[in-house]
This record gives structure tokens, sequence and C-alpha cells, in this order.
């Protein structure tokens, strides 16, 4: 029994080692991820992550499932608390949609006027009208505005769209990512594209901003290698 017990207490510390030292941060920036939503964006950029071997310690996602301007209150917020811990964010990413979120002015105003301290850098992603958007772009660039009736889901719009393309898809698919692999570029080419179209279009219908962030990570990668 003695001998079993000391067994079992000497795996469970080789465990814990483990664990800790899988926990340790890379030499690279440690970045907070905030996502509006609670299940397809955390999976997609966890599965990026993942695919990028990039360290989990590093990288934190949080699928917060509210309005932009909460996602912005929760980002600075988790900042805070790591500053009190003595540990800091290098960067930390706010992950939300346009549609029609009444807190949306707000939240990209509060972003740009927020100052975290420590170098840390507060960053907004939107997608206009949402992150279904994003996954569009990785086939097909087009520069054609989602609008809805009041009362109708404009992103609903934006999810028939995208089921042309990618049949079967359903908001909150935590597979998504897998079966857009090797789309990437493709991805973040008609983004840039697209942003080039709207200096002179006079609208941000449709657009989004989450190539930023997909970019920022293939340098950590870059980094890491």
């Amino acid at each position: 029994m003695g001998t079993d017990n000391l067994f079992h207490k000497r795996k469970a510390r080789k465990a814990e080692s483990l664990r800790r030292k899988g926990a340790r941060k890379s030499s690279y920036d440690v970045v907070l991820i905030v996502c509006e939503g609670g299940k397809t964006e955390p999976a997609y950029f966890t599965e990026l992550i993942k695919d990028l071997r990039l360290n989990s310690a590093n990288v934190r996602i949080s699928g917060q499932g509210a309005d932009p301007l909460s996602v912005v209150d929760f980002a600075i917020a988790e900042f805070r608390k790591e500053l009190k811990k003595e540990q800091k964010f290098d960067r930390v990413y706010c992950v939300f949609d346009r549609d029609r979120h009444t807190t949306y002015h707000a939240a990209m105003d509060k972003v740009k006027h927020t100052r975290l301290g420590r170098g840390g850098k507060i960053l907004a992603v939107p997608s206009i009208p949402c992150f279904e958007f994003w996954l569009l772009l990785h086939f097909i660039y087009t520069t054609r505005p989602f609008n809805a009736p009041a009362g109708d889901s404009i992103c609903f719009k934006v999810g028939k769209e995208l089921e042309k393309h990618l049949p079967g898809y359903r908001k909150g698919d935590r597979n998504v990512f897998a079966k857009l692999r090797g789309k990437l570029d493709n991805a973040i080419a008609n983004a840039r594209r697209l942003e080039q179209f709207h200096q002179t279009s006079g609208t941000d219908n449709p657009s989004t901003r989450v190539y930023c962030l997909v970019e920022y990570l293939l340098n950590l990668k870059k980094q890491n290698t």
C-alpha cells in the first residue's frame, strides 16, 4: 500500500511538473484575444494557433458572447488584472461585429482613446457586418454590401452566402478552421484588396480587420522558428 501511494505521488508530481513546463511562456509577445462570439471565433483562433504551433501560454483566447463595448471593457479589465500580478499582455485584440450593435461606435472610440500603459497595446478587430464575412473571404472577393430590413439578421444573409461555398456551415461551427485550411492567404489578400477599395468607396460595408490579427499571429510564428 505504501509503495502504491509513493508511486502515485511521484506520478502526480511529474504530471504537475510537466504542466508547469508546458505553461511557460515563449520569448515572443504575450497576447490576449477577446471575442464577441462565444463559439465560432474562439474556435477559429484556437485552431489557428494550434496550426501555427504557437505557445498557448503566450496567446490567450476568451469568448464573451457579448456586445462590442462589453468585449472592450472585459479586455481592459483583464489587462489590468494581469498587471496586479506583475504580468502583462503585450497586445490585446478585441474581435467584434458591427451587425446592429448599438455599442459598436462606443467600442471603437474606447479602443482608440484607451492607453493601457506598460507598453501594452489594445486594438479593435471589427468585421462588418460580422465575422462570417471574414470566413467568406477565404473563398471570394466581393464589395457588395450586406443589408437587411429592420428586425432581420444581416449576419444571417452573410451566413447564407457562406453556405454556397461551405455547405452545411452553421454559426458556432467549432471545426470551421479545419474546413478553411489552405485558404488563409486568399482571405488575407481579399481583405487587403477590400480595404484599398474602401479608401474611396465612402463606406465600410463589407469589411473586416481580422486579417491584421491573423498576419500578426503569422509573424509570431516566424519568431518561433
